[in-house]
C-alpha cells in the first residue's frame, strides 16, 4: 500500500488490534498537530475505507471528532489504526467446509465510555461456521 509511505510510515510494523483498549481521547489535551492538512486527509481516506471495512467504523469515529483541532494523542490514534490496517491487508474471511455451521452471538455495551460527551456505545456481531455474517455498533 503506497499510502503508508505518503504518510512517512514505511519502516512500522503491523500490530493485531485496531486501537489499545480503554484509550480516551479528549478534545483539550495535549500539543495540537503542526500539519492539520494530514490529518484531515488520512481521517477522510479512513472514514471513505468504512466502505469495505466496517469493523473500523468505531475506532475512526473515535478519531474523526479531532477534524476541527487535530492533537497528538489522535494523531497516534491515527497511526496505530494503520499500523493495524497494515496487518489486515493480508487477513480474510475463511469458511472451512468441516468446521459445525452454528450461529453464535457476541453483544458489547460501553456504557458512558466517552470521556467528551459521555455517550454510551452498544455493538453486537453475529457469526456463521468461522465467518462472521453481520455486525454493528452504534454510539
Amino acid at each position: 500500500m503506497n499510502k503508508f509511505s505518503e504518510y512517512g510510515m514505511t519502516d512500522y510494523k503491523p500490530i493485531l488490534i485496531p486501537l489499545e483498549q480503554n484509550v480516551k481521547l479528549s478534545v483539550d489535551e495535549s500539543d495540537l498537530v503542526e500539519d492539520t492538512t494530514m490529518y484531515k486527509c488520512i481521517v477522510g481516506n479512513l472514514i471513505y475505507m468504512t466502505i469495505t471495512r466496517p469493523n473500523l467504523s468505531y475506532v475512526i469515529g473515535m478519531v474523526s471528532h479531532f477534524m476541527q483541532t487535530p492533537r497528538k494523542p489522535p494523531l497516534d490514534a491515527v497511526r496505530h489504526i494503520l499500523r493495524y490496517i497494515n496487518h489486515m491487508l493480508q487477513c480474510g474471511i475463511f469458511y472451512d467446509t468441516k468446521s459445525q455451521l452454528q450461529v453464535h452471538g457476541y453483544k458489547y455495551a460501553n456504557w458512558v465510555g466517552n470521556v467528551s460527551d459521555r455517550k454510551s456505545t452498544n455493538g453486537f456481531m453475529f457469526s456463521f461456521g468461522m465467518g462472521v455474517i453481520s455486525w454493528n455498533i452504534k454510539k
